[in-house]
């Protein structure tokens, strides 16, 4: 890990760029990104293409507190027009193209249609825009940089994610108020919630990527990438994120042995997470973790179950085809005092709600099975899909960040269904044994003709 960020120097200190000059001259920010990338590309930098885009999305999360870097929010879709724009280019680099975005392009199609219903039609047309590029262009530069770099990209990637984390200790000489909410440490995330999302997220494709290409990691190097992922997910202080790595940690060998013992597992854990359920207030206070677990707030979710009851009330104007994108961050912002009244701060805290809200439910029904069949296909190159798709499902039940694009965990998320479902990355290592197969079998072969 030191020796990338020894090699990455330059880049780290584009980034610190970025930073001053966002803080101190915001709107030079919006020619400085893309001018950025032009200039990443023209030297063949394309890994600190995808970086950087990341590190703008981090940054761009922690606008609410930070006001400073405020303008990092509007200037990062400069970013993604810069990337759009040499895809679009240069597209002989990247053919064959990624197929993750013909899987979800029914949903794409459909999504359209919404913006019939919408209040604010140029938000919502931006943001449906915006969705439909993620998915577009982040998977084809993924594969892009796998062809040119092949897997010591994706170490390369780990580590800078985990970099990211770290440097977020710095937040510490600001003061706790910068650092911590509510005793929870957000790093440069907005809120400990979306730290903890990250944490997560990054847990999957690091474990994805190393059981993929076992030798790509040292024993040390697994021991301080999960090290820091462990570290700053439990500082994080997340109960959701913490279930969610669970879920795949542990599932993600049964599944790896066997689809269906994996499924059985799954089974016997709603079982058991029922009665957990019902004496969660017991076990907590047994185990001694209240304050962790912050006991005071477990019965009500945080404020989560009064927000989604809140929000279905007014899923019933827009049940069947929705309002069009940003229609749940327009009502919640609508009501923000009386929910603020009501004890709960934020959005609706449920992807599925908030998707509901904005595309109805034919449109949540068709990006599901979009979702879903993605998977389900991914898990005849790499089996390990199924314990990640199930541990999304369950994350996004507590959280709007799947309907969000420009954030830093869709872009996570994306890259991990990249390495999953291309069989360029995910069926690279099982091509390569069977072909050393192969050649061995030959060189015996014709080992014992000459013997003979």
């Amino acid at each position: 890990m030191l020796t990338y960020l020894r090699d990455s120097l330059q880049f780290f200190l584009l980034i610190i760029v970025w930073v001053v000059v966002g803080a101190y001259a915001g709107p030079l920010l919006f020619a400085l990104l893309p001018l950025s990338v032009f200039l990443m590309k023209s030297r063949g930098l394309w890994a600190d293409v995808i970086f950087g885009f990341l590190i703008i999305l981090v940054l761009s999360d922690m606008t609410p507190f930070f006001t400073r870097m405020k303008v990092v929010k509007d200037a990062k879709n400069t970013y993604i027009v810069a990337l759009t724009l040499i895809f679009a280019l240069e597209r002989y680099r990247f053919f064959p193209y990624s197929r993750l975005f013909n899987i979800f392009l029914p949903f794409f199609l459909y999504s359209l249609f919404p913006l019939v219903f919408s209040n604010n039609l140029a938000v919502a047309l931006q943001k449906t825009l915006s969705f439909a590029l993620m998915y577009l262009i982040v998977p084809n530069y993924i594969l892009y940089n796998f062809r040119l770099q092949g897997w010591p990209f994706f170490r390369n990637l780990v580590f800078f994610m985990c970099a990211i984390l770290v440097a977020g200790l710095g937040i510490n000489f600001m003061g706790d108020f910068f650092a911590y909410v509510g005793g929870r440490f957000r790093g440069l995330f907005g809120n400990p919630n979306g730290m903890a999302i990250y944490c997560y997220l990054v847990i999957v494709l690091a474990t994805v990527v190393m059981s993929l290409k076992k030798d790509l990691f040292k024993w040390k190097e697994k021991l301080v990438v999960f090290g820091i992922l462990t570290y700053f997910l439990l500082a994080s202080g997340s109960r959701a994120s913490l279930v969610s790595s669970l879920i795949f940690l542990i599932f993600h060998r049964f599944f790896s042995a066997s689809p269906f013992i994996g499924f059985i597992g799954l089974i016997a854990l709603f079982g058991v997470s029922e009665v957990v359920s019902n004496n969660m207030e017991s076990i907590v206070i047994a185990l001694g973790m209240e304050k962790y677990f912050r006991l005071e707030t477990l019965r009500d979710g945080s404020g989560r179950y009064f927000a989604w009851e809140f929000t279905w009330g007014h899923i019933q104007d827009y049940f069947v085809f929705g309002g069009g994108f940003a229609n749940d961050e327009r009502i919640m912002r609508k009501w923000r005092i009386f929910l603020e009244r009501m004890g709960h701060q934020g959005g609706v805290h449920n992807s599925y709600l908030s998707m509901w809200l904005n595309v109805g439910i034919v449109g949540l029904v068709i990006y599901l099975r979009s979702f879903l069949l993605l998977f389900f296909k991914s898990s005849k190159l790499a089996p390990i899909s199924l314990a990640m798709m199930f541990s999304v499902l369950f994350s996004i039940m507590y959280e709007s960040w799947l309907v969000g694009s420009l954030n830093p965990y869709t872009i996570v998320l994306l890259m991990i269904m990249t390495v999953v479902s291309e069989e360029e990355i995910a069926g690279a290592e099982r091509y390569t044994s069977e072909e050393e197969a192969v050649e061995q079998e030959e060189g015996t072969s014709g080992l014992e003709l000459r013997t003979a």
